[in-house]
């Protein structure tokens, strides 16, 4: 049994997954959160800190297991991400998969020495001899394939510096992700029966990313996040960040209409507020939050209103945040969960601070076979499975 293991370091959460697999299906074994220390903005200011902070999850997640590959996420603050459009001949006329490796082949050769490493390379469209973006090219005809690739690339002493986190572990190895990639693994995008967009509601940070056609196609990174409500709340209140992060958590509201007033006990005092001035609060910088992200929809062209929004991230917790996300965008709006994972409670794989960690699980890197010529095309991938390629 093979032993796969991930890990997410948020600003303010760090989560670690386990799983096995068997043929296609994913075991969920484990997954444990703990608050992170030597993190600011996605990014490892502290390495002995984060070091600790591994080495809890894994003392109580991975016990006397053999673990093949760890998968770790990487935050939008540590990667480049620029498109690169890579034009190869089709071999026999009609697309194979030989000729998608090739073009993999080719994109990451174009980037390769320097200080940056490819990471991952997504594709987000292709044409057949300069004609129209299609999703799908395996199997027509053409003498040439077009592919537009996002491209993430990171800083070559940034990598080695997370994988010292692991020395000593027994670890076989480490492998890098952006966030968009497990997100499209955990939701199962290639088999989405519409297009959807994914708002992850961050501490330091708000992602927010288009999905068509079983591909994706926009992303962006609002560097704006969730905990700009507890230093609102701090500063209209004159509470301390651990009385207005505690507020926020037990009785905060992102829509003042439907909140019904109470008074509500301030932590550590013996004073109260009123929780609808708690709510406008609240609402006033969720609103200008999400309208950071619609104005990104409208702009990608997100404006079928059938679609729908997912929310994950664990700013999404918020009661009420899906409502008024509804009432602004006039889109659906719906929790995240992942997909493809067996998981011995159906409410893990629903846990908005999971979902990348669950993506991670189920990323892998592929190697293609020999083409039917027979000649072998050994690609470093960085890009596995993901969109059926």
């Amino acid at each position: 049994m093979g032993w796969t293991a991930s890990l997410d370091m948020g600003s303010e959460k760090m989560v670690m997954a386990l799983a096995s697999g068997e043929g296609s299906v994913c075991h969920l074994k484990g997954i444990k959160i703990m608050a992170s220390q030597g993190i600011e903005h996605g990014v490892i200011k502290d390495k002995e800190k984060v070091r600790m902070c591994i080495r809890s999850l894994m003392s109580e997640l991975m016990k006397d297991r053999e673990i093949e590959v760890m998968n770790v996420a990487l935050s939008g603050a540590v990667l480049r991400i620029v498109e690169r459009r890579i034009v190869v001949p089709i071999q026999k006329k009609v697309v194979e998969q030989s000729d998608l490796f090739r073009a993999e082949q080719r994109c990451i050769d174009a980037y390769g020495g320097g200080q940056d490493e490819v990471v991952d390379i997504l594709p987000v469209g292709y044409a057949i001899d300069r004609g129209e973006m299609i999703a799908d090219p395996l199997g027509r005809s053409g003498r040439n394939l077009e592919v537009t690739y996002q491209v993430y690339l990171a800083d070559y002493d940034y990598l080695a510096d997370i994988q010292g986190l692991f020395e000593g572990s027994g670890i076989q190895e480490i492998e890098f992700y952006p966030a968009v990639r497990a997100y499209a693994e955990a939701l199962d995008v290639e088999r989405a029966e519409r297009d959807f967009a994914l708002v992850d509601l961050g501490a330091m940070g708000v992602n927010v990313v288009l999905f068509r056609d079983g591909m994706l196609e926009y992303e962006a990174h609002l560097p704006i996040g969730v905990r700009t409500i507890d230093t609102d709340t701090m500063a209209a209140f004159a509470l301390s960040f651990g009385q207005a992060r505690k507020l926020k958590h037990e009785y905060g509201q992102a829509l003042r209409s439907i909140c019904k007033n109470k008074k509500l006990p301030i932590p550590d005092t013996r004073l109260t507020l009123e929780s609808r001035d708690l709510a406008t609060v609240i609402q006033s910088r969720c609103e200008e939050l999400l309208e950071g992200v619609i104005f990104q929809l409208q702009q990608w062209g997100f404006d079928d209103v059938e679609d729908p929004v997912l929310l994950t991230g664990g700013g999404s917790r918020l009661q009420d945040v899906d409502e008024l996300l509804r009432r602004m965008s006039g889109h659906p709006v719906e929790s995240a969960a992942a997909r493809r994972i067996q998981a011995p409670r159906e409410e893990v794989l629903r846990t908005p601070e999971y979902l990348v960690a669950l993506g991670l699980l189920l990323c892998a890197r592929q190697e293609p076979k020999e083409t039917p010529n027979g000649i072998g095309e050994k690609i470093v991938r960085r890009i596995g499975k993901i969109f059926g390629i």
